[in-house]
Formats: C-alpha cells, sequence, structure tokens
C-alpha cells in the first residue's frame, strides 16, 4: 500500500491528486525514493519511460571513472565531452557502469590509432547518435502525442503511452548494433576499392546534388505534408545512391554529398538523381557536380580539391545540368558531354574548364 502522506511529505507535490499515477508506479516496482527524485527533477510521469532508456543507475564520476580506466580526469573530461557529454564538475557522481565500461573501448582504442584519431572517432559517434535520438524522438512525437503532458494534460495518460513508447525504443540498440556491423562490412569494402597507400587518402568520385524548388514547397505545404515528403525525399536520394553503388556522405539542407569507386558510378548517380520522376513530381529540380581525384578521408567525411570542386561547380550548374571539369570528362570519354565557357569559382585562381555531362536535359 502507497503511504501518500509520506509521499508528500517527501517532495511529490498533491500525492493525493496523483494517486493513480503513482499507484502505477508502484506496481512497476518504483520505490518511494525513485519517485520523489523524478519528481525533483519534474518528471514523475516521465519516470516509467526513463527508467528504461538510462544508461544505468549514476554510481561513478569523473574522478572515479578516471582511476577505473587508467586515465586521466582531464583527458576522459576531453573525451566524454567529445560525445556531446560534458560534466562540468568532475566530482559529480554522473556515470554508470556501463558508460565506465563503454569508455573502457576508447581508453584501449588509444593506443592502437592515436589520440587524436580516437578522440576524433568519438565526435563523429557522438554527432551521429545525437541525430539518431533526434531523428527518433520527432518520428515518436509526430506518432504519439500523447507521451508529452502538454497534449494530454494527463500525467497518467502520459505515463503509459511514454512506458509503451520506451519499451520499444530500448530495443533499438540490437537494430543499431546489427546496422553498425553492416556498415563496418560496407565501408571496408569501399575503401579497399579506392584507397591509394597506408595514409587517410584515398582516390575516388565526388559528387552533389542541389534540389531546387524547396522554397515554394516549404509555402505551400503543411509542417506534416513537408515532413512526409522530405522524409521520401531524403530516402530516394539514399537508395538511389546506394543503388548505384555510392555512399551517402551527409545532407546539407537540400544538399547531398557522396562518394563512388569510380567515375562512371558518380555520373549514374547524379543522372538517376536527376531523371527520377518523383523529384519532377514534386516540383523539384536538380542540379549536380561532379569531382574524382585523391581526397582525404576523414572522420566520416572528405576533403580536399576534387571535393570543392564538385562542391563550387554544382553552385554553377543550371536545374538539369551535370557540371564536371575535364579530368572527370577525360575518364568518361563515351558519355555525351558538351563544353562550357571557362567557369570563375570561389577559391579557384583561373577559370576552370567545365562541361555538362548531362546536355540532353539542359536548358
Amino acid at each position: 500500500m502507497v503511504d501518500l502522506d509520506a509521499l508528500e511529505a517527501a517532495g511529490i507535490a498533491n500525492a493525493r491528486q496523483r494517486a493513480a499515477l503513482i499507484e502505477y508506479l508502484d506496481s512497476l516496482g518504483f520505490t518511494a525514493e525513485d519517485m520523489v527524485e523524478a519528481e525533483r527533477r519534474g518528471r514523475l510521469f516521465g519516470l516509467a519511460g526513463d527508467a528504461l532508456q538510462w544508461p544505468g543507475l549514476p554510481i561513478h564520476s569523473l574522478r572515479t571513472a578516471a582511476e577505473a580506466l587508467g586515465t586521466s580526469v582531464e583527458e576522459l573530461s576531453d573525451a566524454w565531452a567529445a560525445l556531446g557529454l560534458p560534466i562540468t564538475d568532475p566530482d559529480a557522481v554522473a556515470l554508470s557502469q556501463n558508460d565506465v565500461d563503454g569508455m573502457r573501448v576508447w581508453a584501449e582504442m588509444k593506443p592502437m590509432v592515436g589520440e587524436t584519431a580516437a578522440l576524433g572517432f568519438l565526435r563523429v559517434l557522438g554527432n551521429t547518435m545525437a541525430r539518431l535520438a533526434e531523428a527518433g524522438s520527432t518520428m515518436v512525437r509526430m506518432a504519439r502525442p500523447d507521451i508529452q503532458i502538454t497534449y494530454t494534460n494527463d500525467e497518467l495518460a502520459t505515463a503509459r503511452a511514454f512506458r509503451a513508447v520506451s519499451e520499444h525504443t530500448e530495443r533499438l540498440s540490437v537494430l543499431i548494433d546489427s546496422v553498425w556491423r553492416h556498415h563496418l562490412i560496407s565501408a571496408r569494402t569501399h575503401f579497399e576499392h579506392v584507397i591509394t597507400d597506408n595514409s587517410a587518402q584515398v582516390t575516388c568520385g565526388i559528387g552533389f546534388v542541389d534540389m531546387t524548388g524547396f522554397t515554394a514547397l516549404v509555402q505551400r505545404l503543411t509542417p506534416g505534408e513537408l515532413f512526409d515528403l522530405l522524409s521520401d525525399i531524403g530516402g530516394l536520394v539514399a537508395d538511389l545512391v546506394h543503388t548505384d553503388g555510392g555512399r551517402v556522405v551527409k545532407f546539407i539542407g537540400d544538399e547531398v554529398m557522396w562518394v563512388t569507386s569510380t567515375p562512371e558510378l558518380l555520373l549514374q548517380v547524379a543522372i538517376d538523381l536527376i531523371e527520377h520522376p518523383r523529384v519532377t513530381e514534386e516540383g523539384l529540380r536538380v542540379r549536380a557536380g561532379l569531382g574524382y581525384g585523391p581526397v582525404l578521408a576523414l572522420a566520416g567525411d572528405y576533403f580536399g580539391t576534387p571535393v570543392n570542386l564538385a562542391a563550387r561547380l554544382v553552385a554553377a550548374a543550371a536545374p538539369g545540368q551535370v557540371l564536371a571539369c575535364s579530368d572527370l570528362r577525360d575518364l568518361v570519354p563515351d558519355r555525351p558531354a558538351v563544353a562550357l565557357p571557362p567557369l570563375t569559382l570561389k577559391g579557384f585562381d583561373e577559370p576552370v574548364a567545365a562541361y555538362d555531362l548531362h546536355p540532353t536535359a539542359a536548358g
């Protein structure tokens, strides 16, 4: 039997009026201490779901975790901050045993790959997980608005809904692990085709496409309709790139960057994106800029002159055009091409000889 008076005395406001919520939490096995702590955070209604998402009870500070890992507090603090999870007080109990076990992987990785590379990997991991968490939160929020107390104005209803959703999302780690392993294989295969030496330099194709017409869509579609369309278009682009043998590097607003192992695949991706009927049906028009050559592959991104050139060429392209420099044109001699007047591009001292490799649709 829950002692509501004791809970109210311990800090849970209006415990009797919230008896149904408290009894629900009690039925799930939460203690009075759990409830009081959740109330202190202002999330008594969220306790049932929050508990499934936590990485474990906090039992370590940065200081005790550093001792367990055999590293300095400063190094561990920098590493945890690189994940996007800074802790300002090194003596505050904030880390679980799972957190420490996870950071042990980082500590053991450093001697193998070097401190700089290991820290860079943590930044990519943190950024990726943050984006994944936001994507998942948006997806759930739109599908299950009843997980928001501001929507239901009913703590018990929100608690039940949030618990149901969290029982599913906590199992996402199984999916994430499986997908991670498949992408490890995919990345290894990609780099086996583009590496030139034992450095971070690779030789590959770099492509950018830009979709014009989004401003008009934003003005005429509701937020829900725009969300659905952007999800569809983003999925379509990614599917096409992967089907044609490419790898999506990143989405930058309405622009997409991808890489391929050969110039032929690079061009095929661009043409398939431009000509896909789903894109034109929505009133979007695609333009592309391509580059090929040695680039630096670092932290999941690519850097170098071919990247800069492709980015400048897409900005100079008209809708329907696929612009490339003469070096890439020479690598696909059998494809139709129209020479353009030399282009003055930002960051390049001399005008660049450019070709349109999709001349049939350019206007």
